[in-house]
């Protein structure tokens, strides 16, 4: 999958998170497929409270939220079949969002995964975490969610976080989380 960045945050922050996810591309190149496209989205904290609120019923600022545009159900084959690319269910492009609107080669329409980068750098600070594991380690975790992965059961939280290690240390990175207790 190809990431498409945009930031509507702005702080100097963002900037620096946005400097980092030039290399997005390369975190999350074997997941879904290759000509799939999502937007990876930089917010303010306020955004991503208001967003938090009205999706997840939580009024909270939160590091990440993933918006997936692929379905679980569909009628024939799926286009990505669970387990394979990193799809954790079978899973159905909509057909309003599988085509190529803007000629690049990219479908759209696979997702979008926010950030809200203070909030993010805060929290490293505070846990002793580089930006530089976090940011990687929360975009593909954002991809997980899109290729129909959640962890609310903890075995299935295991099984996305032992993707999350994988795809990272593929790239020569560590996962921040591992060992340690994650609040989510």
């Amino acid at each position: 999958m190809k990431p498409r960045l945009g930031d509507r945050c702005g702080s100097e922050t963002a900037r620096a998170v946005g400097r980092l996810l030039e290399d997005a591309g390369r975190w999350v190149a074997p997941l879904g497929r290759p000509e799939w496209a999502f937007d990876l989205t930089l917010v303010s904290d306020g955004v991503m409270g208001d967003l938090n609120g009205r999706f997840r019923g939580r009024e909270a600022v939160t590091d990440v939220l993933s918006f997936s545009g692929l379905e679980e159900v569909g009628a024939g084959p799926p286009d990505l079949a669970a387990g394979q690319a990193g799809a954790g269910t079978d899973l159905w492009l909509d057909p309003l969002h599988a085509d190529d609107p803007v000629g690049m080669g990219e479908i759209s329409g696979v997702g979008e995964i926010i950030l809200a980068p203070d909030f993010i750098a805060r929290r490293c600070a505070a846990q002793g975490w580089p930006l530089e594991k976090e940011i990687p380690m929360l975009v593909v975790h954002g991809c997980l969610h899109l290729l129909g992965w959640d962890h609310e059961e903890e075995e299935r939280g295991r099984a996305m976080r032992r993707l999350e290690s994988e795809r990272l240390a593929a790239c020569g990175l560590e996962h921040p989380l591992v060992g340690a207790k994650e609040d989510d």
